[in-house]
């Protein structure tokens, strides 16, 4: 990733979404699965960055690393929105 910031609206998706993430700096490195990413919050974060960004998220994408931390998945969002 070339870029280590996150657009703030994204991090207040991913702070909804997962309480256990502190209020203090998010890092683009946080592991997500740590943070108390499972199967259901991974539905409700995919529904929530579709619709406010626009974008459709490959299945293929849910699969692999993508959601690992905020970092991999901001930076599918944007190659998606590049897309578009």
């Amino acid at each position: 990733m070339t870029d280590d910031s996150l657009d703030p609206g994204f991090e207040r998706i991913l702070r909804g979404v997962l309480p256990l993430l502190n209020d203090g700096y998010l890092r683009p490195d946080t592991d997500l699965l740590a943070a108390g990413l499972d199967s259901m919050k991974t539905v409700q974060l995919l529904t929530e960055i579709e619709d406010i960004y626009e974008v459709i998220i490959p299945d293929e994408a849910v699969l692999g690393d993508a959601f690992a931390t905020p970092g991999d998945l901001w930076e599918l969002v944007r190659e998606q929105r590049d897309l578009a």
